[in-house]
């Protein structure tokens, strides 16, 4: 029970012992009970990333030629209040009355909570998966720490659409999905052979089982696209590797592959298919209505709301393409609309696309600083990956969930909620953390072979 087996010292920096005691704690805390309980976790999250700031700002001096205050993603976090800046100069040029009052920056910083997190988190492999291992017990017991527990598992199952309070259904389904892509990248580690192989293929399995059930029960359409998206992914991955290995026993691979696959989607079906079959008939009529190109008379339904302010929202960004409207944009779009229903314009305050939502608020600009954020990680880790400095394991959670994030963000705005704030400062950060250690390493090699 030695602590140091499970959190590893700091090698990414080396500050004043407080800030580490601090903000390691509350990071924990933030990652058990960060999307189930209110409160707590939104202080202790401020506490760690005000630690770790203060360890980059104070003591991110450079080390072997590399410093991590100078890092890529650092500019890019710079270019998040550049971007929110020039959005909010431009909305008080050219609409004053409906620009906000102050400059708010949150909108974008959010996204680079993943910086101080890996600041506390060292570098260390090992501390990133404690880290998420906390994190997906917390998961885990949320429909018990915020939810109604057994009662409402098993309303689920009876054909009811469920969110174990986890603001919906459909935050529980995205929180649920990179649950269950974490532990299917992270297989060959987890199921590997060693002493008591048994239990822990046990409780791999009982997870697995548990977030694909959470995911199926809150009837979440987008999600399950993007999860069947990222499945390719990781299935594409898992050959890929077996072939290595087992190149003369790579028929063998297939059958077992394709006859377990099988096996896993009967079983599904046939006790959660007509959830399933019920929840993708439902729009069956808007499907329908969109191919033969007549949306005004689309109903507003659930897909409805979304092709309505989606149509709604491509005109007010064909006005505004560069910077947008402000911050407030996608408000801007339901108080002052003249082609949506009060009813709608009263019951929502987002338009169910991040990517809309973004370009909305901060035009193209906006949505260039996320696909920069997106390459900046996908570059690295497959440098890092080939260079032999990160596991293949990271490598396919980060493209697995890239593609999961980037699909199920085209039906909800996830990347401006807590809960999506929340998976992108987890993921990003454990893996960030093992990216800036692999450039370190680069830079030992490198002084080591010139001397």
């Amino acid at each position: 029970m030695d602590p140091r087996h499970w959190w590893q010292p700091n090698q990414l920096l080396l500050s004043r012992a407080w800030l580490p005691v601090i903000g390691v704690p509350a990071l924990l805390i933030y990652g058990f009970f960060g999307i189930s309980l209110d409160d707590i976790p939104g202080k202790t999250a401020q506490l760690a990333m005000l630690c770790g700031l203060l360890m980059l700002a104070i003591y991110g001096r450079p080390v072997d030629g590399t410093s991590l205050r100078r890092s890529g993603i650092v500019w890019l976090a710079l270019g998040a209040i550049l971007v929110t800046l020039i959005s909010w100069g431009f909305s008080w040029l050219t609409h004053p009355e409906w620009a906000e009052s102050s400059l708010k920056v949150h909108r974008l910083t959010h996204w680079f909570a993943m910086i101080p997190i890996a600041v506390l988190l060292g570098g260390q492999a090992r501390n990133t998966y404690t880290l998420w291992l906390i994190a997906l017990c917390g998961l885990l017991l949320s429909p018990w720490i915020s939810g109604n527990g057994l009662q409402e598992w098993q309303q689920g199952l009876a054909g009811m659409r469920v969110d174990f309070g986890l603001h919906n259904a459909q935050h529980t389904a995205m929180l649920f999905g990179t649950g269950a892509l974490g532990l299917l990248a992270f297989a060959p580690g987890i199921l590997r052979n060693r002493r008591g192989c048994w239990i822990f293929r046990t409780t791999w399995l009982l997870a697995v089982a548990i977030c694909i059930t959470a995911l199926l029960l809150t009837q979440t359409r987008g999600v399950w696209v993007g999860m069947l998206f990222a499945l390719v992914v990781i299935t594409c991955a898992g050959i890929v590797t077996l072939r290595k290995h087992f190149h003369s026993h790579r028929r063998y691979i297939a059958a077992a592959t394709i006859a377990t696959g099988s096996a896993a989607v009967l079983a599904g079906y046939l006790s959660l298919g007509d959830i399933v079959s019920q929840r993708l008939q439902a729009e069956q009529e808007t499907i329908a209505l969109v191919q033969q190109g007549d949306t005004e008379s689309i109903p507003f339904n659930s897909a409805g709301i979304r092709i309505h302010t989606w149509e709604e929202a491509l005109k007010w960004i064909a006005e505004r393409p560069l910077v947008g409207w402000g911050g407030n944009g996608r408000s801007l779009i339901f108080d002052y609309s003249k082609n949506l229903p009060d009813e709608i314009k009263q019951n929502f305050g987002h338009l169910h696309n991040s990517y809309l939502d973004l370009m909305v608020n901060f035009g193209l600009l906006g949505l260039l600083l996320l696909a920069a954020l997106v390459y900046w990680l996908l570059s690295r880790c497959l440098r890092y990956y080939r260079a032999g400095l990160i596991s293949g394991s990271n490598l396919v959670f980060c493209l697995s969930f890239t593609v999961f994030f980037g699909v199920i963000n085209l039906f909800e705005s996830y990347l401006f909620y807590d809960s999506g704030r929340y998976v992108l400062a987890l993921a990003g950060g454990g893996l960030l953390t093992q990216l800036w250690s692999a450039k370190r390493q680069l830079a030992r090699d490198a002084i080591r072979a010139a001397s």
